[in-house]
């Protein structure tokens, strides 16, 4: 009878979460990085609380990096984008099934109601391989700071 491998998981510390364990096949590798931080490449999304439609990209080489995400279906389901042929090849994109998308939520200090994502540079992850990148389209539908309303 085969038996069941130890599942490899490495502890991060942060600045939002204090302490956290991270098992290997949650890590997502981003090799372009994030705007702004294109040497970092090492994440983890977690759930911000259940039921909530927002999670965190936890930077895990640097424990004061997180990015709100959300599922942007959640306030647009007319959302949809198409990889061109460079992303498919750097996320290595074998089934456009195992693709999931999150878009960075900006929420102003004081006026929660005033959030916003960044519909325009999504983060695609690829199920299969937990490859991602944030890919900027060229779609003029969609903004840096696209108002959530639902």
């Amino acid at each position: 009878m085969p038996e069941n491998p130890v599942q490899a998981a490495q502890k991060v510390q942060t600045t939002r979460f204090g302490e956290i364990e991270v098992p290997e096949a949650r890590v997502l590798s981003l090799p372009l990085g994030m705007v702004g931080f294109p040497r970092l490449s090492r994440y983890a999304i977690l759930e911000h609380r259940p039921g909530s439609p927002f999670h965190w990209l936890q930077c895990l080489e640097r424990p004061d990096l997180a990015f709100v995400i959300m599922d942007p279906l959640v306030f647009d389901p007319d959302y949809h984008l198409a990889l061109g042929d460079n992303e498919a090849k750097l996320l290595q994109v074998g089934d456009p099934r195992h693709i999931q998308v999150w878009v960075v939520v900006t929420i102003p200090q004081g006026s929660p109601e005033a959030m916003t994502a960044n519909f325009k540079a999504p983060v695609v992850v690829n199920l299969q391989n937990r490859l991602a990148a944030q890919i900027i389209l060229e779609d003029p539908r969609w903004s840096v700071r696209q108002p959530l309303k639902k």
